[in-house]
């Protein structure tokens, strides 16, 4: 009967690991789906307002988000080239890790592109040059000058909501 047990317990770890990288390979074909929906949302922004993509680009708070997008996606492009195309030999436990850390990258270029999504719809030439200007503001501290800015700030802000 332990002999029995024993291969009823290796069945069960072999079915659970078989399990689990099904889980996997459905879990990437969700996030890859997403991540089509979400290049396709960004594409259709781009088309409507090419102009915002590139002051996303010149902006200095939002352009760490292409940044950040483009080392996402190098990372995913090097694990997915370590497991499958390189010859390295790992053990079986380097290769599930690395493997199933690629969903968690998958899901955050998702999220990613949904932020350069919103920045590029609301992110205008003219915000841009608001930076730049705020930035070339003296240092000295006027709280009727910062209360003004902040209201322009706010109504240049509302008329690029649509």
């Amino acid at each position: 009967t332990t002999d029995l047990q024993r291969e009823f317990n290796n069945y069960l770890d072999s079915f659970r690991s078989i399990v689990s990288y099904a889980a996997q390979i459905y879990g990437f074909y969700h996030e890859i789906g997403q991540l089509v929906d979400n290049m396709g949302g960004l594409v259709a922004q781009l088309d409507a307002h090419p102009a915002n993509g590139l002051a996303v680009a010149l902006s200095a708070k939002r352009n760490k988000i292409y940044r950040e997008l483009i080392m996402n996606s190098i990372e995913i492009v090097n694990d997915i080239r370590t497991v499958c195309l390189s010859g390295n030999k790992m053990t079986e436990k380097e290769r599930v890790e690395i493997v199933f850390g690629i969903r968690p990258k998958l899901k955050k270029m998702n999220k990613q592109l949904k932020r350069l999504t919103r920045a590029v719809k609301y992110t205008t030439m003219g915000d841009v040059w608001m930076e730049i200007d705020e930035g070339a503001r003296p240092t000295k501290a006027n709280k009727a000058e910062i209360a003004a800015a902040a209201k322009r700030r706010w109504k240049q802000v509302g008329k690029n909501v649509n």
